[in-house]
């Protein structure tokens, strides 16, 4: 650790605190966005394990609730808007860390990229015509301007998209009860998928299951987003483990309310199966009639600008985070860590986001699909392995403790190496992505950062835990 960093670090302006829970748990619903994930993520499972989404689900609801166990424990212990990165590099190591920002970093970039390119898809209903590419350029902009605000009236703005958000999701629930055909129970115990040929029913099978639940850690991902906003919240050891949890309680109980609904009342299952990534739109189109379906489709064009809001606001933190532990070089670092005097933001970052964000919406969305899949898998792994290592310190270090440790890390673990074993058949392309993403992270600490001298993990939050 150089006496360089140090100076450096000491002379950063910090984040100022002022957000209480519910403000901490709207920006994170926000960036989880369960309508967003309902209309966009869970046509995926679908299309992997049929009705056996449920099934799926349910499995993915299993280790997120491990992971939100996780997530509280480390993130109260270490407070920190590096997020997962600080927490992996302070209990695993400096290259265990850079190897998490790296996937991390691609990921959250990716993540704003997609969402703001799906924005047109339900503009559509309202706008015609409307550019994809347009859409999502103008959906950053928006994301990006109201995220270099005050952290408290973000919070306001997307707390009032984030009501919008589920009343459209609750009227598509209602609406699929209200037209039930099947009983819950047939889906499960016979789980059904499109047949390869496109034509026809066949049984699903444990690779398609183990791929849903791949999809569906992405479609529950989100409630550890709380941990960026560790340096804005006050008390915050105890309301940052109320955000996280409460918000993966409202997520996985109005998505899975939401896939039983559709799947109960699709009056013919084959048909929903083969509409695609537009299913559950064609779905609430079909059943209760054109008009609704355009002011639901224009609900969830909302729920994702809110999305995108709050990725590229947490995405804006994590650059500032890095650059005030020295992660990136000369007038760049000293650039990112500037701290709006009137708002509080740390605004050089939060234009940073949105401007690499807006970069990638000239890419393919298969490829972006692609390339961020299995992201969420690794950066669990992780954290689980983090908690599990930090067991020796557990006892003398600040913060909440999970209840029944190691069980929930031990647990989330195991599931996420089986699932990410059996669906590596199907996702290859996008694991090695994000193996490569951390790998070249790594490489660029141990190579150019360690030689140099110049980094460590900063910020009050990190060394009042570090030290305790």
């Amino acid at each position: 650790m150089s006496h360089a960093a140090d100076s450096t670090a000491s002379a950063v302006r910090p984040l100022a605190r002022g957000m209480g829970v519910m403000g901490a748990l709207f920006l994170t619903l926000s960036a989880e966005t369960p309508a967003s994930s309902v209309f966009v993520i869970l046509p995926g499972v679908i299309q992997a394990a049929g009705s056996g989404a449920l099934i799926s689900m349910a499995a993915a609801g299993l280790v997120a609730l491990c992971m939100a166990l996780t997530y509280a424990e480390l993130g109260s212990t270490f407070p920190s808007a590096g997020g997962e990165y600080a927490i992996v590099g302070s209990v695993l190591g400096p290259a265990a860390g850079f190897a998490v920002l790296g996937v991390n970093l691609f990921n959250m970039i990716l993540a704003a990229s997609v969402l703001s390119l799906g924005v047109a898809d339900y503009l559509a209903a309202v706008w015609p015509g409307v550019s994809p590419v347009g859409a999502a350029f103008a959906a950053l902009a928006v994301g990006t301007g109201l995220g270099i605000l005050n952290i408290r009236s973000s919070a306001a703005v997307t707390g009032a998209f984030l009501a919008v958000e589920l009343v459209a999701l609750g009227l598509v629930t209602a609406l699929g009860a209200r037209h039930a055909v099947r009983p819950l129970s047939a889906l499960i115990a016979q789980p059904l998928k499109l047949a390869a040929s496109g034509h026809g029913l066949e049984a699903v099978g444990l690779g398609g299951l183990a791929t849903g639940v791949v999809v569906g850690l992405f479609a529950y991902d989100g409630y550890g987003s709380a941990i960026y906003l560790a340096e804005e919240v006050t008390d915050v050891r105890r309301k940052l483990v109320r955000a996280v949890l409460w918000a993966l309680a409202v997520t996985v109980v109005t998505e899975m309310a939401a896939l039983s609904a559709v799947l109960a009342g699709a009056s013919d299952l084959q048909g929903l199966l083969a509409a695609g990534d537009g299913m559950i739109a064609d779905f609430t189109s079909h059943v209760g009639g054109a008009a609704l379906g355009r002011a639901i489709s224009a609900g969830i064009a909302l729920a994702i600008l809110n999305a995108v809001i709050a990725l590229v606001l947490m995405t804006g933190r994590q650059f500032y985070a890095t650059a005030r532990d020295g992660v990136w070089p000369g007038a760049v670092g000293r650039w990112l860590t500037r701290v709006h005097p009137k708002t509080g933001a740390p605004w050089v970052a939060t234009l940073a986001a949105g401007a690499l964000s807006a970069a990638f919406c000239l890419t393919p969305m298969k490829l972006l699909l692609t390339l961020s899949g299995s992201s969420v898998t690794l950066v669990y792994i992780a954290l689980a392995l983090a908690c599990l290592l930090h067991g020796k310190r557990r006892a003398t270090a600040p913060g909440w403790k999970l209840p029944l440790w190691p069980a929930p890390p031990a647990l989330a673990l195991v599931l996420l190496v089986l699932f990410a074993a059996t669906s590596l058949q199907d996702g290859a392309l996008s694991f090695a992505v994000s193996v490569a993403c951390a790998a070249a992270a790594a490489a660029y600490y141990q190579w150019v950062l360690k030689p140099r001298g110049g980094w460590r993990l900063a910020g009050p939050s990190v060394e009042a835990a570090s030290s305790a």
